[in-house]
């Protein structure tokens, strides 16, 4: 299992949308959060796409209200020179262009000398081509260390996972789906009781 451990750069990250709706859908957000030794940064662009929460039941203004007043994540506008970054990532050509919250997020993270948590395969393509020097984690791998971090075990990690997809409807980047794949398998060749 050489996955099972730490996958994070040093430094904040930022989140993109998609990552943090995986968090609050995993059912231990915050966790995942104590763990991480800085808040996260999380643009308005995307709290603003944020219209429930996954779990249902739940109220998704209170949850980050929470965690915002936990200080696990920290809220921020971008400035004159995020913005113009983030325009021309929503206004490119139809081919190239990104989601609102995508292109906060790497506005964000671009001109912040910051790593994202993004999972969507375009967006984290157009980040390899357009900044090559940024690092992307997915939320399986933030998943995946905080569970390395907290000391806990490959069911407990597997819960996080089936419950982020269950509510979150969470996916993964392409080049992970057989780490997805391998990480619920396991349990099985660990001989480790089946969640």
């Amino acid at each position: 299992m050489t996955w099972f451990r730490d996958h994070l750069p040093k430094g904040q990250l930022v989140l993109d949308t998609s990552a943090l709706i995986n968090i609050l859908g995993c059912g231990a957000g915050i966790d995942v959060f104590r763990v991480l030794t800085l808040p996260c940064i999380v643009e308005e662009t995307v709290l603003a796409e944020i219209l429930r929460h996954p779990v249902p039941g739940l109220c998704h203004q209170h949850a980050l209200e929470q965690l915002e007043a936990s200080g696990f994540i920290q809220r921020t506008s971008m400035d004159e020179r995020e913005y113009e970054e983030y325009l021309g990532m929503v206004q490119a050509p139809l081919t190239e262009r990104l989601d609102a919250g995508e292109s906060a997020t790497l506005a964000v993270a671009y001109r912040r000398s910051l790593s994202v948590v993004m999972d969507e395969n375009k967006g984290r393509a157009y980040l390899g081509r357009r900044y090559p020097h940024m690092t992307a984690v997915s939320t399986l791998k933030l998943l995946i260390s905080s569970t390395s971090r907290l000391n806990r075990d490959v069911p407990f990690l597997q819960r996080l996972m089936e419950q982020a997809r269950r509510n979150a409807r969470m996916a993964v980047p392409k080049e992970e789906k057989s780490l997805w794949t391998e990480i619920m398998a396991a349990t099985v060749s660990a001989g480790l009781e089946p969640v």
